[in-house]
């Protein structure tokens, strides 16, 4: 029994599948269904988009504000300049400016001309002083009195003197007048005919001695006073009241009051000088004198210089002593200036901001910044020289450019074709208040 079941169910495993029972046939199974496919497509799009949202907004997120600046700019051309103007600025162009070719140099005012005033008395005390250091004095002008009280006494005893010996003179007249003639009928010897004639010699000699000193006497009383030789200024004052009245000089005046500049230059640059040249001499203040080359020194100085005097006009304010700088005024030359205010220094150099490709957009000037270097020479007030010009049609930022960089949109301001513009107008009358006030923005 057991060997016919092991028998039987081999071959009833081994029936074909159509050959089973319909009640035994096993149903096939779904591995996948297919009502997912149409969501899962969906959820496969919905994934795409999302991915490619969140990847374009991180790309754009890590692109530089420039280049942001000019995706808005291609979306909206109207509003992209206004956008990225930095500051509004007012433009100015190099002027042509006759300027004065000059050689500086440094030296001392001096007199041109002195004279030093001494006593003409001697072992007299000074009693009065009547001038001061800097005041300006006419020649034959009293400048101080000596005391005279000793010499009027000195000229009383010359004129007791003076009348002393006209009187002895006088005798000596009438004693030869009686006895000469006596010699005639030789009543007298000769010997004493002569002792009359000298005694009368003798008294018109003493007559002339007394009538000397007594002038002597008076010409020191007048020498007493002690007066201008020239007109001028008084620079030095060595007098005091009470001094002793010596050799030495009381006053040094300045003749006419006359002062000169006076310079040491190089003997390469003699040529350029000549008497004659303007000069143009600084001041305390910022003033100036003018004057002009007097003379030419015939050789130079122990440091091989060459000393140029130069008379100066009058002024005030110059004084003999003075150390100041000044220029020999050589002609002038055509030189291209800008403003001070137009150039920006930076690592020891200096630029201008040039304004560039300036043209109107919705009615505003719209230009680009291009940083030039420039090479700056002599400063003329307000202006500053170009050595290496630029063209004449340039435009410069003329102020504020410090806060602008090489490549930067600015508004220009200037008042031309900005009458649509009403903010562009407001900031063309303020044109450096806004300048200001930007900059002030862009450091907070």
């Amino acid at each position: 029994m057991s060997d016919v079941e092991d028998h039987k169910l081999p071959v009833e495993s081994e029936l074909p599948p159509y050959r089973q029972a319909d009640g035994r046939a096993p149903k096939p199974r779904s591995k996948f269904p297919l009502w997912l496919l149409p969501v899962l497509a969906i959820v496969l799009v919905i994934g795409v988009l999302v991915g490619k949202y969140w990847g374009g907004d991180k790309a754009v997120s890590n692109e530089s504000p420039a280049a942001n600046s000019v995706q808005n700019a291609s979306a909206n051309p109207d509003d992209a300049s206004s956008a990225q103007a930095v500051l509004s600025v007012e433009t100015v162009s190099p002027s042509q400016d006759s300027i004065g070719n000059t050689l500086s140099a440094d030296g001392t005012i001096n007199a041109k001309d002195v004279a030093n005033v001494s006593a003409k008395v001697n072992g007299v005390a000074i009693e009065r002083i009547l001038v001061e250091e800097g005041d300006r004095v006419k020649a034959g002008q009293v400048l101080a009195i000596f005391d005279t009280d000793a010499m009027e006494q000195q000229v009383l005893q010359a004129e007791a003197d003076v009348a002393e010996a006209e009187a002895t003179l006088a005798n000596a007249t009438a004693d030869a007048a009686r006895v000469l003639p006596l010699i005639e009928i030789d009543a007298i010897s000769r010997q004493e005919a002569d002792r009359y004639r000298t005694s009368k010699l003798q008294a018109q000699a003493a007559l002339q001695a007394s009538k000397a000193r007594l002038s002597t006497q008076r010409l020191s009383v007048n020498n007493a006073n002690v007066v201008a030789p020239v007109s001028g200024v008084i620079s030095e004052k060595m007098a005091e009241v009470g001094m002793v009245a010596g050799g030495e000089p009381l006053f040094t005046i300045i003749k006419g009051g006359v002062l000169e500049w006076r310079a040491d230059i190089d003997p390469k640059l003699l040529g350029e000088v000549n008497v004659g040249t303007p000069v143009r001499v600084s001041l305390p203040g910022g003033d100036s004198v003018m004057g002009q080359v007097s003379r030419i020194a015939p050789t130079a100085d122990d440091n091989r210089q060459i000393t140029i005097y130069a008379s100066l006009a009058a002024n005030s304010k110059v004084r003999a002593g003075m150390y100041q700088t000044g220029e020999f005024l050589l002609g002038s030359t055509s030189a291209q200036t800008v403003p001070n205010s137009a150039i920006v220094s930076n690592d020891g150099y200096d630029y201008v901001m040039l304004v560039t490709n300036v043209n109107s957009q919705n009615g505003q000037n719209i230009g680009r910044i291009k940083q030039q270097r420039v090479t700056l020479g002599e400063r003329f007030g307000d202006s500053v020289a170009l050595t290496e010009p630029l063209p004449a049609e340039s435009r410069l930022v003329k102020q504020g450019g410090s806060f602008l960089n090489d490549g930067d949109l600015v508004r220009v301001v200037d008042g031309l074709n900005t009458a649509n513009d009403k903010t562009g107008s407001q900031a063309g009358k303020t044109a450096t208040a806004v300048s200001t006030g930007t900059a002030t923005q862009a450091r907070s």
